[in-house]
């Protein structure tokens, strides 16, 4: 059988059933049921989610833990800050107090736990025995032993001491060369000094009344001449005789000096200028020693500053 039946007038589906092939009646089309719902309970529809008179029960919880936060960082700064008491610090007194007011926060707060807490009080407390005791130690001391002050303390102006231009001489020098002593804070001159070359005093001193020990039968003496560059007088107690002066023998070895006082009163040591030091004098004292003459000018003479400069003369300076 031919379909005539235009596309666009096309009869509906009901029309393909049995009446439109002449079988009989045409009558409901028949559906199939729907399917059951598989949505687990609660239905996400409000009404039968919640239908009327239902009362949901509460779920079970368990006792929440105690807060301990606040009580473990006070015990880890207290710790901290107890290491470092003996340093009396103010960065130790921050840490300390720190840790005592968060322990006490602690303490004060429902539910916490209080042993960390209780723990960061007791290391706060001895932190800060420990502290005051230091802090009254160091005081104490700095009474008894008061830090230097750069403009008086003799030590401290005796640094300022230098060798012009102030870094120490890098040879040895010939006998008799002056080098001049500065002032490093200021740059003033201060000394003009020189070593002469050795003298033996043995005839002299054994002549003495008494006569001097010597172990070597020999005495040697070195003259070292200083004279005052300054515009006002020196006192020999002052910072600037703070420096020092020895005798090396060729073998390189510092011999002792001889300071018996039959010696020193004709030969005065550095020690022993007991006179203020005009401006523009000059003075001498000697470096005694107990060795024999013969080849004590190929000894050296060294003049060491307490800035670390030196000086030093020798028969084989230049």
């Amino acid at each position: 059988m031919t379909n005539d039946t235009p596309q666009g007038r096309r009869p509906p589906f009901a029309a393909y059933g049995p009446a439109s092939a002449g079988y009989g009646p045409a009558g409901p089309v028949a559906t199939l049921p729907a399917a059951p719902s598989t949505a687990p309970w609660p239905s996400p529809h409000p009404d039968l989610a919640h239908p009327p008179g239902f009362v949901q029960a509460p779920v079970p919880q368990g006792p929440r833990p105690p807060r301990r936060g606040l009580g473990i960082t006070a015990l880890i700064i207290a710790c901290v800050g107890a290491l470092f008491a003996f340093s009396s610090s103010p960065l130790v007194w921050l840490l300390l107090v720190t840790a005592l007011v968060l322990a006490i926060v602690q303490l004060a707060r429902r539910g916490s736990a209080r042993v960390p807490a209780v723990v960061a009080i007791v290391i706060t407390v001895l932190g800060i025995i420990v502290a005051l005791g230091s802090a009254i130690l160091s005081g104490l001391t700095s009474s008894a032993y008061p830090a230097p002050d750069p403009e008086t303390d003799t030590f401290t102006l005796a640094q300022r001491l230098a060798v012009a231009p102030g870094h120490g001489s890098q040879a040895e020098l010939m006998w008799g060369t002056e080098q001049t002593i500065i002032d490093s804070d200021t740059g003033d001159d201060v000394w003009s000094i020189r070593a002469l070359a050795p003298v033996d005093i043995t005839a002299e001193m054994t002549s003495a009344s008494p006569a001097p020990f010597s172990a070597s039968g020999s005495l040697v003496a070195v003259p070292v001449e200083m004279t005052n560059l300054t515009d006002e007088a020196i006192d020999p107690d002052g910072w600037q005789l703070r420096f020092s002066s020895s005798y090396r023998s060729s073998d390189g070895s510092y011999l002792d000096g001889a300071y018996d006082p039959s010696v020193t009163d004709a030969y005065p040591s550095r020690y022993d200028i007991a006179e203020p030091i005009a401006p523009g004098e000059t003075v001498t004292y000697y470096l005694v020693q107990d060795t024999p003459f013969a080849g004590a000018d190929k000894g050296s003479v060294e003049v060491g500053l307490y800035s670390g400069d030196s000086i030093t003369w020798t028969t084989t300076g230049g």
